[in-house]
């Protein structure tokens, strides 16, 4: 089998070893990024037009910013929050008027919930096996979806260098 190996060193000191073939954190993380630093952590609305969509909101401690990640033998990682629980993975919308936008679904064998972490720089960036390595994990800047999370073209970007932060809360 082909294992995919990432370490990320944690603020707080604590490193992770976040692998592709299993589950392999113990502990929640909170997801910032470069470009609305860490005051701001990927988020899920509850509720209204947006319900399950993502956002980054100012960080706090709620159950939707605690991402837990688990490794697939597939050689890609599934990411899904304390808020939802291990049902709703995070995907990638298909079509419509929010394409490409982020959003929690009930989990299932689709290639929008196969995510990759990949070193760049001081952070990872992620992308997805439906959109492929050209797509990466950014934040909307403006307008009416300003700090909404979707997949945008790779590119030199502050918002697509992201960080895993350890909580010290225990995954069930």
């Amino acid at each position: 089998m082909n294992r995919h190996l990432l370490t990320c060193a944690f603020a707080a000191g604590a490193i992770i070893t976040v692998s592709s073939a299993s589950a392999d954190t113990h502990t929640y993380v909170k997801l910032t990024n470069n470009f609305r630093g860490t005051g701001m952590a990927l988020d899920v609305y509850n509720g209204g037009d947006k319900n399950n969509f993502t956002q980054m909101a100012p960080e706090q401690d709620v159950s939707g910013q605690y991402w837990r990640i688990d490794g697939q033998d597939n050689g890609h990682l599934r990411l899904t929050t304390m808020f939802r629980g291990r049902q709703m993975c995070l995907d990638v919308a298909n079509g419509g008027p929010r394409n490409n936008y982020v959003q929690l679904a009930p989990c299932g064998n689709y290639s929008g919930q196969f995510w990759r972490m990949t070193d760049d720089r001081d952070g990872v960036r992620l992308t997805t096996m439906f959109r492929g390595a050209k797509m990466c994990l950014d934040v909307v800047n403006g307008g009416p979806d300003n700090n909404d999370v979707w997949l945008a073209k790779c590119g030199n970007y502050s918002g697509q260098i992201w960080h895993l932060n350890d909580t010290g809360k225990p995954v069930n």
